[in-house]
């Protein structure tokens, strides 16, 4: 992984092996990053992604392998309350056959490289939990 950052703008490129959420985890830690959002484009070799089920407070998981690309991946970080930033992306995948599958992230490892936009917003943005929905929902 390699970033660059200009103002509230950064750039990062992930390379071979890395995991997404993981790798904007360690960004936004050593930039001091507790809110922002993001988007990107690249490649990955694994993935597992999550649907909620909001009728079962649950979340139904499906892995993901082979030469996937990455046709959207949007998010934003916010404050873990717990004094790290709390990544949540959504992502889009398109795989070998053309066809499509997308979700919320749970992980991915690139292969060879994504392309990743974040810019910082100034507003501080923690998470709490909804008891109607079981989700851990935004508050500001």
């Amino acid at each position: 992984m390699e970033y660059r950052r200009k103002g509230e703008m950064l750039a990062i490129r992930l390379d071979e092996g890395d995991e997404i959420a993981g790798c904007l985890r360690i960004v936004c830690a050593k930039e001091g990053i507790r809110s922002a959002y993001f988007s990107g484009i690249g490649a990955c070799r694994e993935a597992e992604i999550s649907h909620y089920d909001t009728k079962m407070n649950a979340y139904h998981n499906k892995k993901l392998d082979g030469m996937l690309e990455i046709l959207s991946l949007i998010g934003n970080v916010t404050d873990s309350g717990q004094g790290e930033p709390l990544v949540h992306a959504h992502i889009v995948l398109g795989l070998c056959d053309f066809s499509v599958s997308g979700g919320h992230l749970v992980s991915a490892e690139i292969n060879p490289t994504a392309e990743i936009s974040m810019h910082v917003r100034d507003i501080r943005i923690g998470r709490t939990r909804d008891n109607r929905s079981g989700l851990n929902i935004q508050r500001f």
